[in-house]
């Protein structure tokens, strides 16, 4: 059985590092990420926080065995998380808001920053 890098024993020291993007309005928050992860030479980060507001966009979430999608106007974020990782073909990732006046898990297809988002996320740097 061969192993993938992904179970592999690290004998190396990783330290864990938080990087925040602070968002101009009306840039794009999933391309801004990856252009932040390249320029950083991250490969993988995890979401821990969100402050500020989404202008504009446009997620799904399920309720129930139903799926909807939310439209986001100036939607507040009460609480967010997500996972992504970086390869040769581009940015893999889930991003999942609740948003201030609803209490469902969207999950962002496409978000524009408003005036006074930003982002924290976390990192291993080896």
């Amino acid at each position: 059985m061969t192993t993938s890098p992904e179970s592999m024993l690290w004998t190396k020291n990783a330290t864990k590092r938080i990087l925040q993007l602070v968002f101009d309005e009306n840039d794009d928050v999933l391309k801004c990420l990856e252009t932040a992860m390249i320029e950083h030479n991250i490969h993988e980060v995890t979401i821990i926080e969100a402050t500020g507001n989404i202008k504009s966009g446009i997620g799904n979430y399920l309720l129930g065995s139903r799926l909807f999608s939310y439209n986001f106007d100036n939607t507040r974020i009460k609480m967010t998380t997500g996972h992504f990782k970086r390869s040769k073909d581009g940015l893999f990732g889930v991003l999942k808001i609740i948003p201030q006046d609803d209490n469902n898990h969207v999950t962002i297809a496409k978000a524009i920053a408003g005036p006074d988002l930003e982002l924290k996320v976390s990192y291993y740097e080896f």
